[in-house]
């Protein structure tokens, strides 16, 4: 079978496309990365709290739980689980405040902070600022000042000792979003392309776009462009060719370290030889394509570099359903040349740009 150029633009079009949906998809379902949980009764504490945020530029959620709600500690459960990078419990009433980070591995609550004071109109403000200033602090890291002060203690007093804090957990973790599933990537690689029995090792430039379904869970798509042409061997001559190609599937992230993390995924590829050349000799150089349909598996390591870049490797292989089989030559007793054989591999390093 053969894939016109115009068909194989409008197949990378609809790619692009659909995940171009997917990311439209994700970001309007995607949990914001602070989530506020309080009753009718908590809501002048709960608004300025809300207020500060925004005004960080801290995307929010409110969740409005009854007065008398006894399963709190499962409503910042379930928030923590549906991806939140944060969960802020209000109790207004009560003067408290309860700030819980999560393991992005485990969802399960890694750091946690607990503010709580006298209920008075004069006090509510410091403590919507002592929270806001924490969690703005784990999800962004310390100001300048703070850095070179050496972070501060655990234990904290507000005007005339009134308001007290706790913090529980390793506080020195305030970089452990880098290690989280942003919600969206978008990477540029380079690499090695390598098809034993058909064509030789080219040498190839791609782009790739991955997007958050879950916390460890997402969707790629990836597309390939030649930086270099390979060729393929006949009986008599030699025929050069390059390969484009296409691909989407889904990967499964595992953070190892603060700033490291591992990823496999898997899915289908689509790609395109076309080639110019004469399997024969006698025969004037004609231009060809072949269309070659594989499954494919993905490894890859990352290191985050800042909070919205990181340096990745990936390695890639599968196996070839369709090969990529082209004839150069019109004779019908020419042989014909096997660009794409029953195997495939790729080893890609690049940046990647994150959006959280």
């Amino acid at each position: 079978m053969r894939l016109r150029p115009g068909l194989l633009a409008a197949a990378l079009g609809s790619l692009i496309f659909a995940a171009a949906a997917a990311v439209a998809v994700a970001a309007s379902a995607a949990v914001a990365p602070v989530i506020l949980i309080g009753s009718f009764d908590d809501e002048p504490l709960t608004g300025r709290i809300a207020a500060e945020l925004r005004a960080l530029g801290i995307g929010i959620e409110i969740r409005v739980v009854p007065t008398d709600e006894r399963n709190i500690d499962e409503d910042v459960a379930n928030a923590l689980r549906d991806g939140a990078r944060a969960a802020v419990r209000i109790d207004a009433r009560t003067g408290r405040t309860e700030v819980s980070i999560p393991d992005p591995a485990t969802r399960q609550v890694a750091l946690k902070q607990v503010l709580e004071g006298p209920p008075t109109a004069a006090l509510l403000p410091v403590l919507a600022v002592r929270t806001v200033e924490f969690v703005r602090a784990t999800l962004l890291g310390p100001r300048n000042e703070e850095a070179r002060r050496g972070g501060g203690g655990t234990d904290a007093a507000g005007p005339d000792g009134q308001l007290a804090a706790r913090a529980s957990g390793p506080v020195e973790r305030a970089d452990l979003p880098l290690a989280e599933l942003a919600r969206l990537r978008l990477g540029a690689t380079s690499g090695a392309l390598f098809t034993p029995g058909g064509m030789s090792t080219t040498y190839t430039l791609g782009a790739s776009v991955r997007v958050r379904l879950q916390p460890q869970l997402g969707i790629e798509a990836m597309g390939f462009a030649p930086l270099s042409k390979g060729s393929v061997a006949g009986d008599q001559l030699t025929t050069s060719a390059s390969t484009w190609a296409v691909g989407a599937g889904a990967f499964w992230y595992l953070p190892l370290a603060r700033r490291a993390s591992v990823e496999v995924g898997a899915g289908s590829l689509l790609a395109n030889l076309r080639a110019v050349g004469s399997a024969t000799a006698g025969f004037a150089p004609r231009s060809g394509s072949a269309t070659a349909v594989s499954g494919y598996a993905r490894g890859g390591v990352d290191l985050a570099l800042t909070h919205n870049l990181a340096l990745r490797l990936d390695l890639l292989g599968g196996v070839v359903f369709q090969r990529a089989v082209f004839k150069p030559d019109r004779a019908d007793t020419s042989p014909k040349l096997v660009g794409w054989s029953r195997t495939f591999a790729a080893a890609l390093g690049g940046v990647e740009a994150r959006w959280f």
